[in-house]
């Protein structure tokens, strides 16, 4: 796997390459119900038109589908946060006359990213991302049952290392699948040393926040990236990026659709670190980033705050907007 870059002092980068740029930042899978974004989905003619799309491609109702399921990482719910977000671009570069030099997206959002991007157009987007999120459930069905992925925050480094290194010596598997902020993490680990690993945390001074299960971004979830990679994307050609794309490993900078489509059939192996990637972003000439899409995490972090100014880009907002 690619090397992480240094965290650096944010000021100083943005300073040195007189950074005046935006870029769209796309967050992963979060929770939401139709009642949150349905409302936007009626009133937005960008919306709409996608679900329109949408729903051709599936040959069902998103919004009917959402109504009869809360499940938020389902392929159908996908879509929705497919269409979601890409209808928030649109509403952003219209309303707020944003036009992203980079985009990026964390976990599930770099799919939304290649299809903002134009790598993909949207029929073959919804196709693709239903079918890798079918493929992702069935793989989580039979295997890796054992492992969760848990969230922890406020952990100091030498107190992870420490935790880690306790596990390591006790032959207990672990990785560490995700660089959020400082002392912000996800580590994956068996669900049956969960209760101990989450008290240890606690007696740390961290705290112990959701628990992801299935889990995601560990290495030994290859099996999956080779199944997507053969089932899903193998057939489809990703043109290259009209808008460069960031990596959510490192801060590399994604130019060609064989790129793009290797980080899509990598994410699942590859641990995330938005901890290296913003403040390589920054140092890209990016001040102004917009997080655009269901979040409730990723514009609050310190290292998004202070990197760059933070515009957060949801239905609420633009439901304000509106009425504003």
């Amino acid at each position: 796997m690619a090397g992480t870059n240094p965290v650096v002092d944010p000021v100083h980068v943005v300073s040195e390459n007189g950074g005046d740029a935006s870029a769209f930042f796309f967050p992963g899978l979060d929770a939401f119900t139709l009642a949150e974004i349905g409302k936007f989905f009626v009133l937005s003619p960008h919306a709409r038109e996608r679900l329109a799309v949408a729903d051709d491609v599936l040959g069902r109702s998103v919004t009917r589908a959402l109504r009869d399921s809360d499940d938020y990482a389902s392929p159908v719910a996908r879509v929705a946060s497919l269409v979601n977000a890409l209808a928030l671009a649109d509403w952003a570069r219209q309303e707020l006359g944003v036009e992203p030099r980079y985009c990026l997206g964390m976990s599930f959002g770099e799919q939304i990213a290649a299809t903002y991007a134009g790598c993909l157009s949207l029929e073959t987007a919804v196709s693709v991302i239903a079918r890798i999120g079918e493929c992702e459930l069935e793989y989580f069905r039979s295997e890796h049952r054992e492992l969760v992925t848990q969230v922890v925050t406020r952990l100091p480094a030498k107190r992870r290392d420490d935790i880690l290194a306790d596990l390591a010596a006790r032959d207990v598997f672990h990785e560490v699948s995700g660089r959020v902020d400082e002392g912000h993490y996800l580590i994956t680990l068996p669900r049956e040393h969960l209760a101990d690993f989450t008290a240890t945390v606690s007696s740390a001074g961290g705290y112990a926040l959701q628990t992801m299960d299935p889990p995601a971004h560990c290495a030994v979830f290859a099996p999956l990236s080779e199944r997507v990679a053969k089932e899903v994307l193998a057939d489809v050609e990703f043109a290259d990026p009209a808008v460069p794309i960031v990596s959510d490993e490192d801060g590399s900078v994604v130019t060609t659709g064989a790129g793009v489509r290797d980080m899509v059939a990598s994410g699942f192996v590859r641990p995330l670190n938005w901890l290296s990637t913003a403040p390589a972003l920054a140092g890209l000439g990016v001040r102004r980033l917009y997080v655009v899409g269901l979040d409730r995490m990723w514009h609050r972090l310190s290292v998004t705050k202070s990197n760059f100014d933070v515009t957060p880009v949801n239905q609420a907002r633009v439901l304000r907007y509106r009425r504003g």
